[in-house]
């Protein structure tokens, strides 16, 4: 899938958006794409179940659940491509790149991860 300037124009806009609706210390947020360029699901990193850790938590214990593997969990293989972002607390984009594990659960759908740069 290769996004055009103007739509990505948009998704930066969508994600930006998206991640300052996030509670969290670091906002992230995410948007993951079928193979046909379609938006299956759009999701922040969250809080909700930073009590209720998997048995392989992302990050240490009381962190926040990662957009990624939200949006993973959901919609598995049917993900082409998903981009995420993080925003500072003025609105500015900031550097984020997916941790060793949002990679590796990926990894296994075949799922291509691109980071919004600022």
């Amino acid at each position: 899938m290769k996004l055009n300037s103007k739509i990505f124009s948009q998704t930066r806009e969508l994600l930006k958006n998206k991640a300052s609706q996030s509670s969290c210390t670091y906002r992230i947020s995410g948007i993951a794409f079928s193979k046909k360029g379609n938006i299956l699901g759009i999701a922040t990193n969250s809080h909700s179940k930073w009590d209720i850790l998997s048995k392989v938590p992302i990050g240490r214990a009381g962190t926040a659940e990662h957009c990624e593997k939200r949006l993973i969990e959901k919609f598995k293989q049917k993900i082409h491509t998903l981009i995420i972002c993080r925003i500072g607390h003025s609105g500015e984009f900031r550097p984020i790149h997916p941790c060793k594990n949002c990679t590796k659960l990926a990894k296994k759908y075949g799922i291509k991860i691109i980071s919004v740069k600022g």
